[in-house]
């Protein structure tokens, strides 16, 4: 076998802020955030934030201790038992392939914004089929050259989103500023939880760059650098955004805000004029196909994972080239993108919105339950360990369970409409059949320490 080619942090870091997609997260969640939360949103994502970041300590801890590729699949194998660890490493397959489609469908959209700028207007099926078939042909040249692409296209993203935020806080916004966004509210308590659950969904995928840190030059600084950094600089990112938006609408008028289907281009236009407004369209465009990008990564690093450790079949785990890319897992992914976006947007006629919300849905299911289990999984881990700590190994993992328990429960109940009431099925579903693939393990001589 070829000696594999070692990462930089940079390029494991990049692979979170990929999949956390910052700038694309600030021009589609926050209006879902600002129908619940209201003026509060800041504070919505501020303790989003938060929590998320007390997951990220114990998918730290545990890629300290516990080599091996798939992240979450070898830590749960480690602290939990084999078939506890393939079942998280199921659940996160579903999530970055699900990621794929969703990000993949609202990337064509906001194409199709940015290029109606000039004139051009193509069908948003073609932008979304070209986006697709470029993603997989781009990612056939490393994950080097991955990794560093989408770093690329989203620290771009997230300069043209800075600029705007600096000029809204600094020029006062529509109203002044005001400390009212952060003075929770006493009518508002249901709704800033409900808001919590968007928050908490833009910083889904912030674990994508676990999968490939085993490949860093150095794996624990790398994981520590990768996940913290990247849920720290969202958590900032995100509440000086909100607050801009807020501002930016006006604290009177936060409805407006709860309605609009770009808040983003609303303001760049109104603050910076036109011109401004095409770079945001772009940098929103730009984050989703860091996104998609990233998730596509991913998923087929944890299908490599889990086909070299016998579960699926070894064809996934064969690597390609110099740069040891798991060149069929990723055709995999790409070609199943391909047809489900056949058949939902092109032939049922699926707008790409709903895709986005539909599949993100499914996908947020099978998250929040592998972050529960690796919170879990590091109480158990280092419950006998003579060098635990307090705070990172039992009351980091406690927060974060907690914080995790109401966006789960409000999925479930009330029972959402149709066909948002399915998707707790299909994920149920997609778990049982985990559990019969996990009956069907193939032999294999390597171990968790040999990834």
């Amino acid at each position: 076998m070829q000696k594999r080619k070692k990462l930089t942090l940079l390029e494991v870091f990049g692979l979170s802020i990929a999949m956390v997609a910052p700038t694309g997260a600030m021009s589609f969640n926050t209006a879902s955030a600002a129908a619940n939360a209201g003026i509060n949103m800041p504070i919505a994502f501020l303790l989003g934030g938060i929590g998320v970041l007390f997951v990220a300590i114990s998918f730290v801890e545990l890629g300290k201790r516990i080599p091996g590729d798939g992240s979450a699949y070898a830590y749960n194998a480690k602290a939990l038992g084999e078939k506890a660890g393939f079942i998280s490493g199921w659940l996160l397959v579903l999530t970055y392939v699900t990621f794929v489609f969703s990000s993949g469908a609202i990337v064509g959209n906001f194409a199709d914004v940015f290029l109606s700028h000039f004139g051009i207007h193509l069908p948003v099926n073609l932008y979304n089929i070209i986006v697709l078939l470029l993603g997989g042909w781009l990612s056939h040249k490393g994950i080097e050259f991955s990794t560093r692409l989408t770093l690329v296209l989203e620290l771009l993203a997230v300069l043209v989103l800075s600029v705007l935020t600096v000029v809204i806080i600094f020029s006062g916004g529509r109203s002044g500023n005001s400390v009212q966004p952060f003075i929770p509210q006493p009518h508002m308590a249901t709704g800033l939880g409900m808001g919590m659950v968007f928050a908490l969904m833009s910083f889904a995928g912030f674990e994508g760059s676990a999968t490939i840190a085993p490949r860093a030059t150095h794996p624990r600084k790398a994981i520590s650098i990768a996940l913290l950094g990247a849920v720290s600089f969202a958590a900032i990112f995100y509440f000086l955004v909100s607050y801009a938006e807020v501002i930016g609408f006006g604290s009177a008028h936060i409805g407006d805000l709860a309605k609009s289907t770009a808040p983003m281009n609303f303001l760049a236009t109104h603050y910076l004029g036109t011109n401004a407004a095409i770079f945001m369209d772009f940098a929103a465009m730009v984050s989703y196909f860091a996104c998609y990008f990233g998730a596509l990564n991913a998923g087929a690093f944890m299908l490599e994972a889990l086909g070299k450790s016998g579960y699926l079949h070894p064809w996934l785990a064969e690597l390609s080239g110099d740069k040891q890319t798991p060149t069929h897992a990723l055709d995999g992914i790409t070609g199943l993108a391909l047809i489900v976006y056949a058949i939902f947007a092109i032939g049922l006629g699926v707008s790409a919105s709903d895709m986005y919300n539909w599949f993100g849905t499914i996908g947020m299911l099978g998250l929040l339950t592998v972050y529960v289990l690796v919170n879990i999984r590091a109480i158990v881990y280092f419950r006998k360990d003579k060098g635990r700590s307090m705070f990172k190994h039992v009351l980091a993992p406690v927060i974060g369970i907690l914080v995790l328990i109401y966006p789960i429960y409000t999925s479930l109940w009330p029972i959402p409409a149709f066909p948002m009431n399915t998707f707790p099925y299909i994920a149920i579903i997609w778990f049982l059949i985990g559990l019969w693939v996990a009956t069907k393990r193939r032999n294999v001589e390597t171990s968790l320490e040999d990834f």
